[in-house]
């Protein structure tokens, strides 16, 4: 595997330069319909986990902040959307969650996701979150964490 420190990728309509830190450029040719469907152009990872009762003490809420960093410039200032998928221990899927009206995205930032849940026996979840555009299209990676209720 080589050791390429990567300093800039610029896109054009049919070509992506990659320039190193030694000012090589590297040309790829790429349609642009691959350009616009490719994932990973915000990358995220979590900031921070919680699973713990709301002061009504009948629900339990999970709460992730979400940091992303924006890596296609001509994303920032455009809305996007994000998907939360929480399973059981068993792995069966609980509840999917989305941001419901969106986000403007900037260069980088912080997400809230949150969710309840009524069910007073469920004591562990594992989250999936991911970010998608407007045509629902997954435009990040995606990241796991496990919580366990905090009472």
């Amino acid at each position: 595997m080589s050791s390429l420190s990567l300093i800039a990728i610029v896109t054009t309509t049919f070509t992506t330069y990659v320039i190193d830190d030694n000012n090589n450029a590297y040309a790829q040719n790429t349609s642009q319909e691959g350009i616009l469907n490719s994932a990973n152009k915000i990358n995220i990872d979590a900031n921070s986990v919680t699973f713990a009762p709301l002061t009504d003490s009948t629900t339990n809420q999970l709460k992730i902040l979400v940091n992303y960093q924006t890596t296609d410039p001509a994303l920032v200032n455009t809305p996007m959307a994000g998907i939360m998928k929480v399973f059981l221990s068993d792995d069966s899927l609980l509840k999917t969650s989305s941001i419901p009206k969106g986000y403007v995205v900037g260069q980088s930032g912080v997400v809230q996701f949150a969710t309840s849940f009524a069910d007073q026996t469920i004591k562990n979840v594992r989250a999936e979150i991911y970010m998608i555009d407007t045509q629902d299209k997954v435009i990040s990676n995606t990241i796991s964490m496990d919580a366990t209720l905090i009472r």
